[in-house]
């Protein structure tokens, strides 16, 4: 057995903190956008579900495309602000102004208006990728141990969960009382700025390129976009991302459909939300202990199987049923607080393997690939469901809908994400990533 090598300082709670405060922007704009945008483009823009659901697919595969460029772009930017910042600091206001426009009316009709919808998708993705891919890429510079990923993305993620709290209570309560979706827009796009340039400044000064040999920065220079997908242990991690990640896409877009024609409650969304969201946030101690204990990859796969039980569980939940489904959202919490924590804390120690490997900097490229995999997987989710709507006889805007829409809804949100969610779990146990140095040790 070797001896190891001492551990590094942990990061100050001002860095941790301070860098994780962006998320909070970031779970503002994708929360919305995962949980309401379908319905405003089916119920409020008057699109076809279909229709709005190959809006969001073209919006998502453009967000795929960029993003390994972008993360290409990032690992070759020297600046005298850094690496990464100067895109995010750059991008911050194109990104809040394009969130706000997705809510604005469009005075057009048919495939003209989910055109334009498409286009300012698109707009808003480049923006949202030049703020997120480089963001991640972070990540690796800022922690430099196997615990103090996990640490600082605990962190991160109890930003985002707040973030994704503030946007689910306020956004449909902006919709109702306060003048439809234009003005819910625009007063989360304001909110957007104020946390990512916070993050900017907290950063400042560590966000370093590595040094490297003439010869490595030459095959830097040389790798291909696809280059990061012969990394075996990036690939698990990409699959156990995807797999958690596409339910939550499910999840998200389904819900507001699920509160009000199944359990016929439409004022029961926030609670339902908040139920999820508050205890995820509540369960991040439990997933970081967790991953201690057990490692990370097999606390993921614990969190991965009670998820799919409480995925099981919505779809067997009675028409009316509105305390049962509070209490599976509740019980949902630790689940989708390990897919938020767990995967990016594994993600960056296959970037330090790498680099030790190779000795050059590839976060952003990692990144970038494990987001383009993340929107395809994604988008291809939200067109599954826009499609199964339709095919179930779904009705633009009409309060009742036919039953097979209600037993549609139900599947959707149940059996096909309880699936995925058991085979990401048995992957995670059995072909684990990285493990922690001191396993790799015995």
């Amino acid at each position: 057995m070797t001896s190891m090598p001492p551990a590094p300082a942990p990061l100050p709670a001002s860095v941790r903190h301070g860098y994780g405060v962006a998320a909070f922007s970031i779970a503002i704009a994708n929360t919305s956008v995962m949980f309401f945008l379908l319905k405003f483009l089916v119920d409020g823009a008057g699109l076809n579900p279909a229709l709005a659901g190959s809006v969001l697919l073209v919006g998502k595969v453009w967000d795929a495309v960029i993003d390994p460029l972008l993360g290409r772009w990032t690992d070759r930017t020297r600046t005298a602000w850094g690496v990464r910042r100067p895109w995010i600091i750059g991008a911050t206001i194109p990104f809040a102004l394009l969130f706000a426009l997705l809510w604005q009316p469009i005075p057009l009709t048919g495939w003209a208006r989910a055109a334009a919808a498409g286009l300012t998708l698109v707009l808003y993705s480049t923006a949202y990728s030049a703020i997120t891919v480089p963001y991640g890429a972070l990540t690796p510079v800022l922690a430099t141990s196997y615990d103090e990923r996990t640490r600082i993305n605990t962190a991160r993620m109890g930003w985002s969960m707040m973030g994704g709290i503030f946007a689910g209570i306020l956004m449909p309560e902006l919709f109702h009382s306060a003048g439809g979706w234009p003005l819910a827009g625009a007063v989360m796009g304001l909110c957007i700025p104020l946390p990512i340039l916070l993050m900017a400044w907290a950063t400042r000064g560590r966000d370093v390129a590595p040094a490297e040999p003439e010869a490595q920065a030459q095959a830097q220079a040389q790798d291909g976009l696809l280059d990061v997908l012969k990394v075996p242990a990036f690939r698990r991690v990409a699959l156990l991302f995807v797999g958690a990640w596409s339910t939550i896409a499910v999840l998200s877009s389904l819900i507001p459909f699920y509160v009000e024609h199944h359990l016929h409650a439409p004022k029961m969304l926030d609670p339902l939300f908040a139920a999820i969201q508050i205890s995820a946030l509540l369960s991040l101690p439990l997933v970081g202990w967790l991953a201690g204990k057990l490692q990370k990859h097999r606390a993921y796969a614990v969190g991965m199987l009670a998820w799919a039980a409480v995925m099981i569980g919505l779809g067997l939940v009675p028409t009316g049923g509105v305390t049962a489904a509070l209490v599976l959202g509740v019980l949902a919490g630790p689940g989708v607080g390990a897919a938020h924590v767990l995967p990016w804390a594994m993600l960056p120690d296959v970037v330090a393997a790498d680099q030790q490997e190779h000795g050059r900097d590839r976060a952003g490229a990692f990144y970038g690939m494990l987001t383009f995999i993340e929107q395809a997987a994604t988008a291809l989710a939200l067109q599954s469901v826009g499609i199964g709507l339709a095919l179930a006889g779904y009705q633009e805007g009409a309060a009742q809908q036919p039953e097979q829409v209600q037993t549609a809804i139900r599947l959707l949100i149940a059996v096909f994400p309880a699936i995925i969610l058991a085979g990401v779990a048995w992957a995670a146990w059995n072909h684990p990533p990285q493990e922690a140095p001191e396993a790799a040790q015995r």
